[in-house]
């Protein structure tokens, strides 16, 4: 960039004017960021189909075809099943023929190898002449030579898996092979080893269950973190590394027979599993426990059980002492309207008594969290439905709330926590633009008008996480003017398997940062398999978990 005013001089390296998938969603949030121009497409030449088949026989094996054609084949069944049964991805679609982007056309020199491309020192110069700040590679092989060169700060790309893990292909098959909880991704700058380089953004996402679907949730989730990297960019004005360091692990390729027919038969009787408990009416069903005295991770089986009444269940308890008196609030779930309210329990040495429903709206609410201003009692539970962050006031302990008013409008965002630290109110909260997850990126917003205020102004660095087994608020605790941050970690396929009670060592308007003290796992009870929420005082401690209900119980306890 020329001075701090010019926009960012992007080229993409690409196999076509034509984007849709990944690219196109990754196109898309470039050109909305107005910060970023789209100088260059570099194109590369297309290689016919005969010469790719020729290639092929010659690189592979028969039995390595075989393979080969047995994994496209069951990808296209996936695929198949995915647009059939499940809420397809909208991605974008883009064409970038248009006479504001120079065009350069240029014949990659691939390796006898396979999957190596150099360019020609015609064609690097060629892009060089074009004074590009940086190129994205969005197709094309492992990049060789000179190319790595052609703009003033090299080429970066994105790699969907966590490269510490595996490097290679396919996206979003080992994650499911191994069942790894989280499906990682990193965008890097490029150097001449697969998967290797220096990086620049990662985020893990919670792997689903079956290949295609993982991958088409990677692509949607991965591609807006793009302009996370070049908005740091053009902030500093250099490229911002995460990591650098030498990667030897093993690089990962199509699988082979055998690891296809081991990935056949785990995820489609797992598949088949899920397909029996529906049948049977199985659902999930939690539940709320307590237990005198401060929180000690070594008494937890001798929690006391707060009974489930039937056809509901309750989680997300908050625990608050007005009077003398300690109370919890919780989410109370109705499988019959399908949605949450919110409750209240007294708590009285070592009995529970169910004061009532206090809040209930035509939408779903959960997870009321509490906080006191100026006297006031808040709660602010949980109302994406609503597509916003609202709080309620409470005009007479512990029955009577009415809506006060919304913090933050025209967000999608669950589990929001509030707290004041050095004069400033911060509200942490876990969102996603894409509506399709809530448990992977935790970000902040600041006031310094008061909780109440509707200046709440967004972290530099939002999302300050990005990481399905981090992100998700369980709980928020103040003791001894040290700030607890609960955290969510998710299994293969299990939704709050179990939590993490970390410390907020320092928060400000530029960095967040928390260090763990301790993970907590669903080992207090018999068949229990998940838990995902702690509150604490110095009277009580109160935790939920979950278990697995089928046709034949009679109630849900």
């Amino acid at each position: 960039m020329q001075n701090s005013h010019d926009k960012l001089k992007v080229g993409l390296l690409v196999n076509g004017v034509n984007q849709r998938n990944l690219n196109g969603e990754i196109i898309k949030n470039i050109i909305n960021n107005k910060k970023i121009n789209i100088d260059t497409l570099i194109i590369n030449k297309k290689t016919d189909k005969k010469s790719r088949l020729i290639y092929s026989l010659k690189k592979h094996s028969i039995k390595r075809l075989i393979e080969k054609i047995l994994f496209k084949m069951l990808t296209e069944f996936e695929k198949f099943i995915f647009i059939c049964f499940f809420k397809k991805f909208h991605f974008k679609e883009v064409n970038l023929d248009n006479d504001k982007i120079e065009k350069i056309h240029v014949n990659p020199i691939k390796s006898k190898l396979g999957g190596e491309e150099s360019y020609s020192e015609q064609n690097v110069k060629a892009i060089k002449n074009r004074n590009l700040d940086i190129i994205l590679r969005l197709d094309g092989g492992i990049l060789k030579g000179e190319i790595l060169k052609a703009s003033k700060n090299g080429v970066i790309s994105f790699h969907h898996g966590d490269n510490n893990l595996y490097r290679g292909l396919p996206a979003g098959f080992w994650e499911i092979y191994y069942r790894n909880p989280t499906t990682g991704f990193v965008i890097q700058k490029l150097n001449e080893n697969l998967d290797a380089g220096d990086i620049l953004f990662k985020g893990h996402f919670p792997t689903k269950f079956f290949y295609y679907y993982n991958q088409q949730f990677i692509y949607k989730q991965s591609a807006k973190y793009i302009n996370q990297v070049f908005d740091q960019f053009i902030n500093s004005e250099s490229l911002n590394y995460l990591e650098k360091k030498d990667y030897k692990n093993k690089i990962f390729k199509d699988p082979d027979f055998f690891q296809l027919l081991k990935y056949i038969f785990s995820t489609y009787s797992f598949l088949l599993l899920k397909a029996l408990q529906k049948l049977m009416r199985s659902r999930e069903v939690w539940s709320v426990a307590f237990l005198k005295g401060n929180f000690d991770k070594n008494k937890l089986e001798k929690l006391k059980i707060i009974k489930n009444f039937e056809n509901r269940f309750m989680a997300d308890p908050f625990l608050i002492k007005v009077n003398g008196k300690n109370y919890i609030f919780v989410e109370d779930y109705s499988f019959k309207n399908k949605k949450g309210s919110i409750s209240c329990y007294e708590l009285n040495d070592i009995k529970e008594n169910f004061l009532g429903k206090v809040i209930e709206e035509d939408f779903h609410l959960s997870f009321p969290f509490l906080f006191k201003y100026e006297n006031n009692l808040y709660m602010c539970p949980e109302t994406h439905e609503k597509n916003e962050i609202r709080i309620y006031q409470c005009d007479k302990f512990p029955l009577k709330w009415r809506y006060y008013k919304t913090l933050i409008k025209n967000i999608y965002a669950v589990d929001t926590v509030l707290f004041e630290k050095n004069s400033v109110w911060w509200l942490l909260t876990n969102t996603d633009s894409n509506k399709i997850d809530t448990l992977s990126e935790l970000s902040i917003f600041y006031s310094k008008d008061g909780p109440l205020s509707n200046n709440w102004k967004p972290h530099k660095k939002n999302p300050v996480i990005v990481n399905a087994n981090i992100a998700r608020n369980a709980g928020l605790v103040l003791n001894n003017n040290s700030i607890y941050r609960m955290n969510q970690k998710v299994g293969f396929n299990i939704y709050g398997k179990e939590f993490d009670i970390n410390i907020i060592k320092n928060i400000n308007e530029n960095n967040f940062v928390e260090e763990k003290i301790e993970n907590i796992k669903p080992n207090f009870f018999k068949n229990i398999h998940g838990t995902h929420h702690l509150s604490y005082n110095e009277d009580y401690s109160v935790i939920d978990f979950v278990k697995r209900n089928y046709i034949f119980d009679k109630k849900d306890k």
